[in-house]
């Protein structure tokens, strides 16, 4: 999920002990939230039988379900903030340069479903693991995926911290722990049971806030032809499909190729897919899915255009882009109104978390753990496994989140860089020819892994994206490599580890 740059506020604010007043009607439905949620991980755990309900909910994920566990885990809180703000800053451009993106990703992983439910597998290196015949590939990919969940989870805990304290008044320090403490609280208790219902509650206020958000803000300002001929009266730019110089062609084809890739290659993603029921209930909540997130998308990046122009109209410009919604929230619209966004707001605050929390769980225990076990432990020991493990990687995060690197929004595009760089070509390329040489596979990998966060580290010289650099260089070791071996391979090894 794409944070836009939201983070880069919250080093700022801390240094400057920006707080507000304590806001007790915001702060007591802030509580009430969380004792909803938690009520619906004490509930969950009682459903949590095996390791199997954990990772992947039996495998009986319905359709209704599965849809509203997808939307709301693909739409964080920091996600919000960071669209409103970037339509702040640069105007309706990131509907081009980023959204469309992510929306032909979601299209793209609808057609490579099938191929992923008939490999039965539980996890992502489940996966690499097969087409390569090589069991070390689990936890080669394994790490990858849980540095990738782990510095997602640090960026939350900062977006989400950072978004309660402005809107509650409460000191950053002790909200994000109580924002850690319930999330890591409710996922111990019952996996993936307990973040798909909570998702579902949380997915649906979040979109159906935002609606209404956008509704009384359309009514306030006169209508949506009104909000945008006075966002094109602001500026120019504000309407322009690229922005003034913002984006770039070649810079949008580099966006779709990064989201699809880092779509494809998320453990959560790989995971729900398995825990559907069938192919048609995967690719069902796949395409609903979509629909609803583009509609969903639309509608924040109007309210962005509503946002600015209601404070540009009330004076009340901010210096940061990213604090643009929450004083639109605290200083503009009326407490009811407030009410109903932070709703949404505190909707995607644990829908995101909880699933790269859960990932985490999940990757310790199946990936790793389960790898150097000989796959030989029982699915007793598998659940405490990723039950202790989702506590010790929750804990950390949180730790690390109380006082946040000034640097955490490059290491998210660092994180959507590497998923895509190392993953997405030989993984996909394999799926439809398993011809392909297993050692080519693992050199395309390790080629991707190296240059494309070098190249995002040097600068990315020659106006070359670091995605391009990257994908370039597996696919010249996916197929120097098939070449070399294809004819030495032999009978490729397969996978010995069963599914739990």
């Amino acid at each position: 999920m794409p944070d836009l740059g939201t983070l880069g506020l919250a080093p700022t604010l801390l240094q400057n002990g920006v707080t507000g007043d304590t806001n007790p009607v915001y702060l007591g439905i802030f509580v009430l939230y969380l004792l909803l949620v938690l009520g619906i991980g004490a509930w969950a755990y009682r459903k949590t039988d095996t390791v199997g309900d954990f990772w992947v909910y039996g495998k009986e994920l319905g359709p209704w379900l599965a849809t509203w566990s997808y939307v709301a885990n693909f739409v964080s809180a920091v996600s919000v903030i960071g669209f409103v703000g970037a339509v702040y800053g640069g105007g309706y451009s990131i509907l081009t340069g980023i959204i469309f993106g992510l929306m032909l990703g979601v299209s793209g992983l609808y057609f490579v479903v099938h191929k992923i439910r008939e490999l039965n597998h539980v996890t992502f290196p489940d996966i690499i693991a097969e087409i390569t015949g090589y069991e070390v590939a689990r936890p080669i990919t394994g790490f990858v995926l849980l540095g990738n969940a782990w510095v997602y989870l640090i960026m939350q805990l900062v977006g989400a911290g950072l978004l309660v304290t402005v809107i509650t008044g409460v000191p950053y320090e002790y909200m994000v722990w109580v924002i850690g403490f319930v999330f890591i609280a409710y996922t111990v208790m019952g996996g993936l049971i307990s973040v798909a219902w909570t998702d579902l509650v949380q997915g649906t206020l979040m979109v159906a806030t935002v609606a209404v958000a956008l509704v009384f803000m359309v009514f306030d300002l006169g209508g949506l032809v009104s909000i945008n001929s006075q966002f094109a009266a602001m500026s120019s730019a504000n309407v322009a499909p690229l922005g003034e110089g913002t984006y770039t062609v070649l810079g949008v084809l580099a966006s779709i190729v990064a989201f699809f890739g880092t779509i494809f290659t998320s453990q959560n993603t790989i995971v729900r897919i398995n825990a559907t029921k069938d192919i048609k209930t995967a690719k069902v909540h796949l395409a609903a899915g979509g629909l609803i997130l583009s509609v969903f998308y639309v509608m924040l990046i109007l309210l962005g255009g509503a946002t600015t122009v209601a404070l540009e109209n009330a004076g009340l410009a901010v210096d940061n882009v990213d604090r643009a919604f929450p004083v639109l929230i605290t200083e503009y619209v009326p407490t009811v109104v407030g009410t109903v966004i932070i709703v949404a707001i505190l909707s995607g605050i644990l829908s995101t978390t909880d699933t790269r929390l859960h990932s985490c769980g999940v990757t310790t225990s199946r990936d790793i753990y389960d790898y150097f076990t000989d796959g030989e432990t029982s699915g007793e020991k598998l659940m405490r496994v990723s039950r202790i493990s989702t506590i010790g990687f929750g804990i950390a995060a949180t730790g690390i989140a109380v006082n946040p690197p000034g640097t955490i929004i490059s290491l998210y595009n660092w994180r959507a860089i590497l998923l895509t760089s190392a993953l997405l070509i030989p993984v996909y390329v394999t799926l439809y020819r398993r011809e392909m040489s297993g050692e080519a596979v693992l050199l395309s990998i390790v080629l991707g892994t190296a240059f494309g966060p070098g190249w995002e580290a040097l600068g990315s010289p020659l106006g070359v994206p670091a995605t391009f650099m990257g994908v370039g260089m597996s696919i010249l070791g996916l197929v120097a490599g098939h070449l070399v071996w294809q004819g030495q391979e032999g009978v490729r090894p397969q996978p010995t580890a069963s599914d739990d």
